[in-house]
């Protein structure tokens, strides 16, 4: 990567560009500069030698000069300032290290433990942020991501570190987390302290319910998403009320504009419904979870073309979930969707667009071809597990680094580490993309059958406002329904169709028509 794309504070000022080589008179008359260069880079060995010296004699300075007075704002002031010219030169060695010929010279001059011993120094919120940060970056090298999920003093350091009151710096740890947990190889060195400490789960939960840092909650659901996924205990035990309420609260605080982090949440609400602890967890949240959900589809329902493509894991959680709420609630299940009226519409609507892709998915999928829903919406890669290698050029959210620590984020980028890499959208390289993509439309189109035929198994013979809410969908979408109703393993659902519309022909005409029944 070159370095114009690894450092997104450019600026055509000298006091920013790229640090020079040193003088030839530093180095010695007759030696060739390119030695001092970093791999195929034009990064300075010499001046990365003297940013970490200059950072590591900042901090024993600061540690034997601070006069430590409860109440002495000066005395405090000394601990959290930094010289600025460092700090600058540190952003810089900051961007760079996402270069991974720069990252494992940084290894080789045991810069891990350099940075572990300043983080557990200084006292400065800013220097902490930094050096977490280029530890994030360094990690997205393989072995270097094993030599820090390696060290047990650095693993218990960095989750001490989230219960931290400085949002930047947690932006950094929780990415600098995902990014080690997301190589399989290492994991368990993070997974174990966590279950064994409980203080992770507490500064998680704050951080869900409190935070308002828009990266930071982007990095949270991405590192939440991936621990649910790859440890059934921590599943079980986060599975709490407490912890669903800080999922909806983190999807309300984020706002549906942010797709990637929201898909996030709602697969781990998903994921939640598959323990028994997390049924019960959601049932006690179903009244605000319920109207959630709903909003999500409405959101998506209400764009002037309906596109699913690139929101199928999304709309599948949403759906999932609405139906363990559903049919949790038993005779209440009618009564939530009487208070929450779009919701039968909204899903009759998906559904109509889910089916069409599926077909055009599966016709494609024949042909070799891959599918993108009509409009075409920016497809989203898989984002099931992380297990692959991790990419030298991301940070394992999905996002590139910046020296500020606010990661620039990519709606069509996923928090697998793979995913960093573009696609050819439209265009299938190998049949990978078509069997990923036929595969993800048949999961939403599973879900949100199970889901309309719940709900038609849940209506009463005669009048209901549910039975008006079908009724008033469009032949379409209610001949859409009924013929995959036909096809479902439930043989007993259209014939309960016919029973709640025995007498009532006149009243629903279109679901009576739609099954053949006369509503003259």
């Amino acid at each position: 990567m070159s370095s114009e794309e690894s450092s997104p504070r450019q600026d055509p000022s000298p006091s920013v560009r790229n640090p020079s080589p040193p003088p030839a008179e530093m180095l010695g008359e007759g030696v060739d500069l390119h030695a001092d260069h970093i791999g195929d880079t034009a990064y300075s060995k010499h001046w990365f030698f003297t940013t970490l010296m200059n950072l590591i004699q900042e901090v024993e300075k600061k540690e034997q000069t601070e006069v430590r007075k409860e109440g002495d704002e000066e005395a405090e002031a000394a601990g959290i300032d930094i010289d600025e010219d460092l700090e600058n030169e540190l952003c810089k060695l900051w961007d760079m290290s996402i270069n991974k010929d720069v990252a494992r010279f940084l290894q080789e001059f045991h810069a891990v433990n350099i940075l572990l011993g300043v983080i557990n120094k200084s006292r400065a919120p800013r220097v902490t942020e930094i050096c977490v940060g280029i530890l994030g970056n360094m990690a997205c090298c393989e072995e270097i991501c094993k030599e820090i999920s390696n060290n047990e003093k650095l693993v218990d350091v960095v989750l001490a570190m989230l219960e931290d009151p400085d949002a930047p710096t947690l932006v950094e740890a929780t990415r600098l987390v995902h990014t080690c947990v997301s190589n399989k190889d290492v994991r368990t060195n993070w997974l174990t302290p966590m279950k064994r400490n409980n203080s992770v789960y507490t500064a998680i939960l704050f951080m869900l319910q409190s935070s308002t840092n828009v990266d930071l909650l982007h990095n949270l659901s991405a590192l939440l998403d991936l621990l649910l996924d790859v440890d059934e205990e921590l599943l079980v035990t986060w599975a709490t009320p407490e912890f669903v309420q800080g999922l909806h609260e983190a999807i309300v605080q984020t706002g549906e504009e942010k797709e990637l982090t929201v898909d996030s949440y709602l697969h781990c609400l998903q994921l939640l419904s598959t323990t028994e602890n997390g049924v019960q967890a959601l049932v006690e949240c179903t009244g605000v979870l319920f109207r959630l959900l709903t909003a999500h589809l409405a959101r998506v329902c209400g764009e002037d073309v309906i596109a699913v493509g690139g929101r199928e894991r999304s709309l599948a959680s949403a759906m999932s979930v609405l139906n363990v709420l559903f049919s949790s609630a038993g005779e209440e299940g009618l009564v939530l969707l009487e208070k929450n009226s779009s919701c039968v519409e909204c899903v009759m609507q998906l559904f109509e667009v889910i089916q069409e892709d599926r077909r055009t998915s599966m016709t494609l999928a024949v042909a070799g071809t891959s599918h993108k829903s009509t409009p075409v919406s920016t497809p989203r890669s898989s984002r099931h597990r992380t297990e692959d290698k991790l990419d030298s050029e991301t940070n394992g959210t999905g996002t590139r680094t910046c020296a500020e620590g606010s990661p620039k984020t990519d709606s069509s980028q996923s928090h697998d580490a793979g995913a960093g890499k573009s696609e050819d959208r439209g265009k299938s390289q190998d049949a990978m993309p078509v069997v990923r993509n036929l595969m993800e439309v048949h999961m939403l189109y599973s879900v949100t059958i199970e889901l309309l035929a719940d709900i038609v198994k849940s209506l009463p013979k005669g009048e209901s406002a549910v039975t008006g809410y079908l009724n008033s969908c469009t032949r379409d979408q209610i001949e859409s329904m009924v013929l995959a109703l036909q096809d479902h393993t439930d043989n007993t659902l259209i014939s309960h169709l016919e029973e709640v519309l025995s007498g009532s022909e006149n009243k629903f005409p279109r679901l009576a028509a739609s099954i053949g029944m006369d509503a003259s």
